[in-house]
């Protein structure tokens, strides 16, 4: 038996946004709009709201979703009394506009609501109308149940999830990708990758998340070098594609160690959660592959091959090839390493103790001790070392 969730209503494809404009309005005439610091990407939005006398109140994010900042902002929206809240941007725009869609009418603090380090309670009443509209092609935020914030004080990622807060409209223009940075272009996609190779080896797979897991691979391995190097747009849309199944895969199955671990290193190193995943997945995917291996886990072995074949586009692939696919592409990609940020200069023990506590590290397809996710940090911090040692 399994479920399957997702947003109520998805619209995707080029001109998406223009075309889907008067379905705002049956969510109501007062909007809370939640954007990233290019006010270009909401004009279209904000020209609109004018013509009809729609009131709204704009919102700019900078930087993470911190559980402060989302307590502030959940205050002013109060007093503002939108019948919606619209996000247009990356993940963390998303993820306070899902946030606030669904704190504004609770009352109490968002510790009540969050897992890690907070009490985990479900919300007492409806989420507001939320609309999302993705401006990059990474988290999958516009069709997920969850939203990932930053406790400051515990340095720490947690997740504040519900399937209230599935955005009630997503609405998906590839173009709005368009002309994207290549170094923020690749850390979203790895984080779209990772999304959807964690979801496919999980504990917890199930048929649907089989498939859209096999088809968001497979778009990623053919789009992802012009999607981010040469910014072709027909493997922009592969890649928007992809982000958005990514999405869905990690709400209906489960995730794993290199998304534990992430949740854990995101409150201590100020880098991208995209690049973070990305530099743990390789070193996650070979532990993974050994424990199977020593255990006689035919079934996660399985799992690795088929990933391996599907990402190199070889029938005859070798199980490892998935992971040096993933090294290559990191490779080519040109994104940085995570000693940048001051990962070697990070306490092992307690990041592994950190990410045992998340709920990701429980979908890990085998479970991984303390000592095998210091194991894996101390393997990438001598990639690290062994790279800049070659400078």
């Amino acid at each position: 038996m399994f479920q399957f969730m997702t947003s109520t209503r998805i619209i995707f494809g080029e001109g998406a946004l223009h075309d889907s404009l008067s379905l705002l309005n049956q969510f109501g005439y007062s909007t809370l709009l939640v954007t990233g610091q290019d006010q270009q990407r909401s004009q279209q939005l904000e020209q609109y709201f004018k013509q009809q006398n729609m009131r709204y109140q704009r919102l700019v994010i900078k930087g993470e979703p911190l559980i402060a900042m989302i307590e502030e902002l959940a205050a002013m929206g109060r007093t503002f009394c939108p019948d919606m809240v619209i996000g247009i941007g990356g993940g963390s725009v998303l993820d306070v506009a899902k946030s606030l869609a669904a704190l504004i009418p609770n009352q109490g603090s968002v510790y009540d609501y969050v897992d890690v380090v907070g009490r985990n309670v479900p919300l007492q009443v409806k989420s507001l109308p939320f609309i999302a509209i993705p401006t990059t092609a990474g988290t999958g935020a516009e069709v997920s149940k969850s939203a990932v914030l930053q406790s400051a004080q515990e340095q720490v990622k947690v997740n504040l999830s519900n399937v209230e807060l599935f955005p009630d409209l997503a609405i998906i223009d590839p173009t709005l990708t368009y002309g994207m940075d290549s170094v923020l272009s690749g850390c979203c996609a790895m984080d779209a990758f990772t999304h959807l190779m964690e979801a496919y080896v999980c504990g917890e797979p199930n048929p649907l998340t089989d498939m859209i897991c096999e088809e968001g691979l497979k778009r990623i391995s053919m789009s992802i070098l012009a999607a981010c190097r040469d910014d072709h747009y027909p493997s922009r849309s592969d890649m928007a594609f992809a982000a958005m199944l990514g999405g869905m895969a990690r709400s209906n199955a489960k995730l794993g160690a290199a998304h534990g671990l992430a949740s854990s290193l995101s409150g201590r190193l100020n880098a991208p959660h995209g690049l973070i995943t990305a530099r743990l997945a390789p070193y996650v995917m070979a532990e993974n592959i050994s424990v199977a291996i020593e255990l006689g886990r035919s079934d996660v072995l399985a799992r690795y091959q088929k990933l391996a074949v599907i990402l190199t586009m070889n029938s005859d692939a070798n199980i490892e090839d998935s992971v040096q696919w993933v090294d290559s592409i990191l490779t080519k990609l040109q994104l940085p390493l995570l000693s940048k940020y001051g990962l070697c200069n990070t306490t092992f023990e307690e990041v592994a103790e950190d990410a045992l506590r998340t709920c990701a590290i429980k979908g890990n397809p085998l479970p991984l001790n303390q000592q095998r996710l210091i194991t894996i940090l101390e393997q990438v911090c001598y990639r690290c070392c062994d790279y800049h040692s070659h400078d």
